[in-house]
C-alpha cells in the first residue's frame, strides 16, 4: 500500500473509531517523512483528526474537564501529548526547505487556534497562541527526514534557523495586519518575550516594524480571526469581577498544573490609561474586553516597542525605525500619548553614536520637544556637535540641511546661538567640495535674513580685529564667541576656483533686499550637476591661451602632447593622450 493510501486509512480509522487513538503514532511519523508530498498529506490529515478530537472533548488539559474514570483521563492526557508533538512538527515545518510545507504549516498552526479555544471554552487560548508566536520568533529545525532525533540538513531552509522571508511576509500580511485580535495578543507576547530576553530582536523587528495599520478609532476594530471575539462584552467590569471568583481560580489551578507553556497569560507591562474619566488598567481587562478596547491596543503596541528599543538594534533596523517614526502612520503616532516622551532615552543614545542616525534621532527629539513638551536643554549643543568636517562630504548632506533648516527656523533662537552655527558652517565651507560650498551660501544667507541680530558678523571687517575670537573647540555654541567674530570665510569663497561658487558668494557684498533662497534648488547639487552647468555656460570672452591649439600650428611651436614619432621626453599624461 502506498504512503498516501496508508495516511488516508489512518485518518479514516481515527475519525470513525475515536476510542482507539493509537493510529496517531504512525500518522505523526508520516508527518516527518522525508518525501515532502507524504509529509504534506499527513500534516493535513493530522489536522483534521485533532480537530475532531478537540470538538469531541477527547483532549486532556485543554477543556479542563475530568473523565469519570482514570482510563479516560489518561487517554485524554496521551492525546494532548500527541497534539503537542504535532504542534512541534508544524513549528519545525516553518523552516522547511519546501515552500509548500512552510505555507501549509503556518496555515495549520493558526487553523488550530479556534478549535483549541472552543475546546477550552475561552475566547482565545493564550497558551496555545504563545506557542505559535514562539514558533515564529524562535524557529526550530524541520523534523522532516529526521531519524532518531537527528536532523536532516537537506530539509532545512536556513542553517541559522531564521524564518524564511516568505513565511514572515505571509504571517504579517495575512494574520498580524489583517486581524485585530491576533495583532493585539502578538504585541503582548512580544513585550513578554523581549523582556525575558528569549528572542532575537531582528526576528521581532521583521514582524513588528511593518505593522502600521493599528486602529485609531473604535470603529476600526472590526476584523477578528476567532469567531468568539466578534461580539464585545456587555459589561467589561462585570466580566472582570467574575474572573476573580472561585470558578476562575479553579480554571487557573488546572492550567498551572500543565507544562510551562500552558501557564495563564498575564502581561507585566505598565499600561495605565485614562478611560471614561477613571484610571483603569488595560491589561487587566478580559480577553474579549481587551480586543474591543482601543486603549488596550495602543498600550500593547507601546509596550512591544519599548521592549524592542531597550535592546541593541542593528544599523539597518535603527535606520528604518528612525525613518518611520513620524507621520500619520508612523510608529510614534500609535504610541500611548503619555508614554511617547520615553522614546527620548533611545533617541539620545542614538545621537551620541553620531553619523546619519544621529541626525534622524535629532529630528525625533525635535518632534518630542515641539509636540510633546519634552525638556531637552542640550538639543542645540548636540546639533552643533554634528557639524564636523564630514557633514558636507556625506551622502546624507541634503537630508541633513533639510532638518537643520527646520531646527534653526524659529525666530525665538538667540543671536549668539545662531551666530555659532553660521560661523561653523562658513568655516566648513572652506574645505568642502563645490556642491557643499554652494549649499552653505544660501543656507547662511537665509539665517542672516531670519535673525537680524547676527548681521554685525557680516559688517565686521577682519582688519578691525587683532585675531578671530571664535573658539571652534568650544562645545557650547553660545559660548564660542562667534557673535563677536566676522565671516571672513564667506569673503574667501569669492575667490573659489569654481565660478558658480564665487558668484554665489558675492551676494553677501550686496544689500540684503532679496528674499530667502529656496533651499531645495541647491540640495541636489553634486559633481555631475556642477560639471553639466559649467559645460553649458556661455563664455562671453574667450580665455587667453598660452599654447596655440588650432590645427595647422607652426612647426616651431612644440605641441602640447607630442606624438609617438616626435623626439623628446614623454610623461605619463602625454601617454594618456596619445591615440
Amino acid at each position: 500500500m502506498s504512503a498516501p493510501a496508508k495516511i488516508a486509512k489512518l485518518e479514516k480509522t481515527l475519525i470513525e473509531k475515536p476510542a482507539d487513538p493509537n493510529p496517531l503514532l504512525p500518522l505523526l511519523a508520516a508527518t516527518r517523512h522525508a518525501d515532502p508530498a507524504v509529509a504534506h498529506k499527513a500534516a493535513w490529515a493530522a489536522y483534521r483528526v485533532f480537530g475532531a478530537q478537540l470538538a469531541a472533548g477527547r483532549v486532556g488539559g485543554i477543556t479542563g474537564e475530568k473523565g469519570p474514570a482514570a482510563e479516560a483521563k489518561d487517554a485524554k492526557g496521551w492525546i494532548r501529548d500527541r497534539l503537542l508533538d504535532f504542534i512541534g512538527i508544524l513549528g519545525g515545518m516553518l523552516c522547511d526547505s519546501e515552500a509548500a510545507l512552510r505555507m501549509s504549516a503556518l496555515q495549520l498552526l493558526f487553523g488550530l487556534l479556534p478549535p483549541v479555544s472552543a475546546a477550552a471554552r475561552v475566547p482565545l487560548h493564550i497558551p496555545y497562541f504563545r506557542m505559535i508566536v514562539r514558533a515564529l520568533l524562535v524557529p526550530q529545525p524541520s523534523q522532516r527526514g529526521s531519524v532518531k532525533g537527528k536532523i536532516d540538513a537537506s530539509t532545512q531552509e536556513n542553517d541559522a534557523r531564521e524564518l524564511a522571508a516568505d513565511v514572515v511576509e505571509k504571517v504579517v500580511e495575512e494574520y498580524w495586519a489583517a486581524y485585530d485580535d491576533l495583532r493585539l495578543f502578538f504585541f503582548r507576547e512580544v513585550a513578554s518575550l523581549v523582556a525575558a530576553d528569549e528572542v532575537e530582536v531582528d526576528a521581532v523587528m521583521a514582524q513588528l516594524a511593518p505593522l502600521t495599520n493599528l486602529p485609531k478609532a473604535q470603529a476600526d476594530i472590526n476584523a477578528f480571526f476567532v469567531p468568539g471575539l466578534e461580539t464585545a462584552p456587555e459589561d467589561s467590569e462585570k466580566k472582570s469581577k467574575k474572573a476573580k471568583t472561585g470558578k476562575g481560580k479553579k480554571g487557573k489551578k488546572e492550567l498551572d498544573a500543565l507544562p510551562e507553556w500552558m501557564e495563564t497569560y498575564d502581561s507585566a507591562s505598565s499600561d495605565d490609561e485614562e478611560v471614561g474619566g477613571k484610571r483603569k488598567r488595560a491589561s487587566a481587562l478580559g480577553t474579549a474586553a481587551a480586543v474591543h478596547s482601543l486603549a488596550a491596543h495602543t498600550n500593547a503596541y507601546t509596550s512591544a516597542w519599548e521592549g524592542v528599543l531597550s535592546r541593541p538594534l542593528s544599523e539597518a533596523w535603527t535606520r528604518r525605525v528612525l525613518a518611520s517614526l513620524h507621520g500619520e502612520r508612523g510608529v510614534l503616532s500609535h504610541w500611548a500619548p503619555a508614554r511617547r516622551v520615553r522614546l527620548a532615552d533611545w533617541l539620545g543614545g542614538t545621537v551620541d553614536g553620531g553619523g546619519a542616525h544621529a541626525l534622524l534621532a535629532m529630528n525625533g527629539l525635535f518632534v518630542l520637544m515641539t509636540l510633546y513638551n519634552l525638556d531637552y536643554p542640550r538639543f542645540y549643543e548636540r546639533l552643533y556637535a554634528l557639524l564636523d568636517g564630514e557633514v558636507l562630504h556625506a551622502r546624507y548632506r541634503a537630508r541633513f540641511f533639510r532638518l537643520l533648516d527646520t531646527f534653526l527656523r524659529s525666530p525665538m533662537l538667540g543671536a549668539a546661538l545662531v551666530a555659532a552655527f553660521i560661523k561653523r558652517l562658513a568655516r566648513l565651507a572652506l574645505s568642502a567640495p563645490p556642491a557643499g560650498a554652494i549649499l552653505v551660501i544660501p543656507f547662511v544667507y537665509n539665517l542672516f535674513k531670519r535673525h537680524p541680530g547676527t548681521m554685525p558678523m557680516l559688517h565686521r571687517l577682519p582688519d578691525d580685529m587683532e585675531s578671530d575670537p571664535y573658539d571652534e573647540n568650544e562645545p557650547v555654541p553660545g559660548k564660542s564667541k562667534a557673535i563677536d567674530s566676522s565671516v571672513w570665510e564667506l569673503a574667501a569663497l569669492k575667490s573659489h576656483y569654481l565660478a558658480s561658487v564665487g558668484t554665489m558668494a558675492k551676494i553677501f557684498s550686496e544689500q540684503f533686499t532679496k528674499p530667502e533662497f529656496n533651499l531645495e534648488d541647491f540640495l541636489d547639487h553634486g559633481y555631475g550637476t556642477l560639471f553639466e552647468t559649467e559645460t553649458k555656460r556661455r563664455i562671453k570672452n574667450a580665455p587667453a591661451l598660452s599654447v596655440q591649439l588650432e590645427l595647422g600650428q607652426p612647426a616651431d611651436i612644440a605641441p602640447l602632447f607630442p606624438s609617438a614619432g616626435q623626439e623628446g621626453e614623454r610623461d605619463g599624461v602625454s601617454e594618456l593622450w596619445a591615440f
